[in-house]
This record gives C-alpha cells, structure tokens and sequence, in this order.
C-alpha cells in the first residue's frame, strides 16, 4: 500500500509540473505577440493616426489663415509688418512716328529693367507689345516708352495680394508638416494593409500640397513682375471710340439684310429640293398606278358575288 501510494504522488507530482511548463510557454507566447504588435503600427492603430493627422492638419490650416489675419482686418489692408503684396498691370497706348522703331526700343528698354516680351503683334499701323518686368522697374519703364512719342492713353491698376500669400504660405508649411509626419508612419509601417492604408494618405497629401505650392509661385511671380502692355501706333491711325447709338436707318438696314438673309436661306432649300423632283414624280406615278390597279381588281371581284345573290 505504501508503494502505491508514493507512485501515485509522483504521477500527481509529474502531472503537475507538466501543466506549469505548459502554462508558463503559453504565457511567455503571449507576451512576446503582444510586445510584437506593439512595437509596429497595425491597420487598427494606423487608420486612427491619420484621421487624427488630417484633423490636425485642416484645423492648422484654419487656424494658420485666421492666425495670418488677426482681428479680422478690412479687405486690402496690410497685416501687422508683413511686408505688403502687390499685383500690378498697366497699359500705355503712344502715337510715334516709326512704331517698328518703338517696339524695337520698347523690348530693349524692357531687356534693360530686366524684364521680357510675352506677345507681340506688328501691322501696317502700329505694334502691340505685351511685358513682363520687375515691379520697382514699371514706372520707370513706362516713363520710358512714353518718351518715344505722344501719350495717348495711360492706365494702371494695383491689387493687394498680401492676405493671400500668407494664407497661402501657412497652408504649404502646414501640408509640408503634415506629409512629413505621414512619411514618418508609413516608415514604421510593416504589414501590407498599413502600408497601403498610409500610401494612399500620403498621395492625397502631397496632391494637395503640390496644388498650393503651384498656386503660391503663380500668385508670387505675378507680384515679383508687373504685366506692361503697350499699344505703339502711327499718327492719325484708327482711334477707338464709341459707336453711335443706332438709329431708323440703321434698323431698316438691318432688317433688310435679315429679309435678304431668309430669301438667301428659302432659294437655297429650293435649289436644294430641285434635283429629287423627278425621282419623287416618278415614285408618285409609280404608287398612282398601283393604286388605281388595286381598285380595280376590288370592283372586279366584288362584281360576280352581287350577281350570285340576285
């Protein structure tokens, strides 16, 4: 009895130690997953990261342009010492003598103030020239060309840009900061669906960014060059002046010209038609004569059952 008792303690004993081994690796297993999927952003975690990172970006953004305009100033004015945007064009129409010989001096001038020609139209009558110059150098430009002869027409107009470019400028810095940090998580990314996830994140943020960043240069290098578009005509050439208002002469000339117009329209229909007349003549011939022979055997047929009857 006494050695059944002590083999069944060892069973007991064995069984027991056999049981905290395997406790203790399913243990060990769980804390080396966990510490694993820890380490590495999954798709639960990473979808919340970005959503958390567009939210941040677009309220940035937000904040950026109202920070850029504090106390919501009036339309044009300058914010606080930022230095002022302007966009400037202006038109100059000069009566000269040679208007070739003007153009030519006009783009020299132009090549001077370091500036360059965008369109040019020439004619027996004048030069169009269009300009593209530095902003300090239009006025002294445009004094420039106005020497050449007589100043016929002169105008310039000036738009203040400043609340744009800095609004445009804290929304690129806040989408560089923003792609940055969405780079930042596709790098730590390692399962496929991550990283598919953060790709397409990352493309839609650098879409936009490239958009902003287009839309900053064109807003910038129209106020860094000034557009100068300068008409150069002979003396005595065509004059742009209001039309006279029309008057009786002017409607009944207009509505004869309209009469002329429908006859025109109405003989061209006609002339049109004329060619198919005697194919449609024959055609109609052609359904006469079936016709009238279908009636015809009606009346012929229909003759012998009257007689029957009677």
């Amino acid at each position: 009895m006494t050695g059944r008792k002590r083999g069944r303690t060892a069973v007991l004993v064995g069984l027991g130690a056999v049981v905290l081994v395997v406790v203790a690796v399913a243990v060990a297993g769980l804390g080396s997953s966990g510490g694993a999927s820890a380490g590495r952003p999954s798709i639960a975690t990473a979808e919340p990261e970005i959503a958390m990172e567009r939210d941040a970006s677009t309220s940035s953004g937000e904040a950026s342009g109202s920070a850029a305009v504090p106390d919501a100033p009036a339309q044009g004015v300058p914010v606080g010492g930022v230095q002022r945007a302007l966009v400037r064009t202006a038109q100059l129409t000069v009566e000269v003598e040679d208007p070739a010989g003007a153009a030519r001096q006009a783009r020299t001038a132009a090549a001077g103030a370091g500036g360059f020609v965008t369109e040019e139209q020439s004619g027996d009558t004048g030069s169009w020239l269009v300009l593209r110059v530095p902003a300090d150098a239009l006025d002294r430009l445009m004094a420039d060309i106005a020497a050449f002869g007589h100043v016929a027409a002169r105008s310039t107009q000036t738009l203040d840009a400043t609340e744009e470019v800095v609004d445009l400028d804290a929304r690129v810095a806040s989408q560089q900061a923003s792609v940055a940090r969405i780079r930042a998580l596709l790098a730590e990314a390692e399962s496929i669906g991550d990283v598919v996830a953060i790709e397409s994140e990352l493309a839609t943020r650098e879409a936009e960014l490239d958009s902003l960043t287009r839309r900053l240069e064109m807003l910038r290098d129209q106020v860094a060059l000034s557009t100068l578009t300068v008409d150069l005509r002979a003396p005595g050439g065509p004059q742009v002046t209001d039309p006279p208002a029309p008057g009786f002469l002017d409607g009944l000339a207009s509505g004869w010209e309209g009469l002329r117009a429908i006859g025109s329209v109405a003989a061209a229909a006609v002339g049109f038609l004329v060619p198919f007349l005697p194919a449609l003549a024959v055609l109609g011939g052609i359904a006469w004569l079936v016709r009238r022979a279908v009636r015809r055997r009606r009346v012929s047929g229909d003759g012998p059952v009257a007689d029957g009857e009677t």
